[in-house]
């Protein structure tokens, strides 16, 4: 590779985007790629303050006071971790990222979808996103998988309802090949070889 690469994994709680991006960064060192792991909201220092922020129940921002603290994270996180990674020719594996703004803001919290891809735009310029997957499990798989909803966690206070909205987004992006779907509710392994195969595509 002459460059880094960008690649993206998403879905809703439960769906196992952290395990799965573990695996994946494991996968690609055996491979002898020069990988690295980040996460959002967070990454970087501020923007791990904004997550803590963002998720904590005390707050109860609007949406549109949401979607600029996200795009606020998001941007510190591009400039202190992701845009020197990719600039030295590093492969960034991204737990979430603006499928997540598009499917939780757009369709979850109903703010006009040209809106949130105006500020998604702009957050994220010049960056390319090489992949983006979608983990494949419905909201109510989901949180039968993880045990219920985390309390402490602001947005998984949410209703099944708000849920059911997100993953409607995450499918109209996979209807319009922005994501790639991968089905996550089988074994875990399995998920993460076919995880790997479309990254290799890339490559």
């Amino acid at each position: 590779m002459t460059k880094g690469k960008f690649i993206v994994i998403e879905g809703v709680e439960g769906a196992g985007k952290s395990h799965q991006c573990k695996r994946l960064l494991e996968g690609l060192t055996a491979m002898g790629v020069d990988a690295i792991l980040t996460r959002e909201p967070g990454g970087a220092a501020l923007a791990e303050g904004i997550r803590k922020l963002l998720l904590d129940p005390e707050y109860s921002p609007d949406a549109v006071t949401e979607l600029y603290l996200y795009s606020a994270a998001r941007r510190d996180h591009l400039n202190k971790v992701i845009f020197p990674a990719l600039d030295s020719g590093k492969v960034v594996v991204c737990d979430r990222f603006t499928f997540s703004t598009f499917a939780y803001q757009g369709y979850g919290r109903g703010l006009d979808i040209d809106f949130v891809n105006r500020v998604n735009a702009k957050t994220i310029a010049p960056l390319k996103i090489d992949l983006g997957l979608f983990l494949d499990i419905t909201p109510e798989d989901g949180f039968t998988r993880k045990g219920g909803a985390d309390k402490t966690d602001r947005l998984e206070r949410e209703s099944l309802d708000f849920f059911n909205r997100v993953y409607k987004g995450f499918k109209e992006l996979c209807a319009r090949g922005e994501l790639v779907p991968i089905d996550a509710s089988g074994e875990k392994t399995r998920t993460a070889e076919n995880i790997l195969r479309e990254v290799r595509k890339i490559l």
